[in-house]
């Protein structure tokens, strides 16, 4: 058995380094023409399920990776992103030194 992990496209919150947590962001059109360019890169493997977070970012990344395989995309609530509680939303500051 083979295993992809694929982490879902760039998100609007992703760009303004917010933390997204459960909160549900759409793909950016730079994300949906990763997750394409991905597609490109794997359209030759063969898959047999393709399990998903609910959540729409993942979701239409998992879409694009499957494009016309009759495959099903099984979603999950187990793979939903963590909680940050109070601090979705919020800005992370990646600086060190902070």
């Amino acid at each position: 058995m083979k295993l992809y992990i694929i982490r879902h496209g760039e998100t609007y919150w992703n760009i303004e380094g917010r933390l997204q947590g459960r909160t549900d962001i759409e793909l950016t059109p730079s994300g949906i023409s990763i997750a394409d360019r991905s597609s490109q890169g794997m359209k030759n493997i063969r898959f047999d399920y393709i399990f998903s977070s609910p959540l729409k970012r993942a979701y239409k990344t998992a879409e694009i990776i499957r494009r016309d395989r009759n495959v099903p995309i099984i979603t999950d609530n187990r793979l939903i992103e963590v909680c940050f509680g109070n601090y979705e939303g919020m800005v992370v500051d990646n600086r060190k030194g902070n």
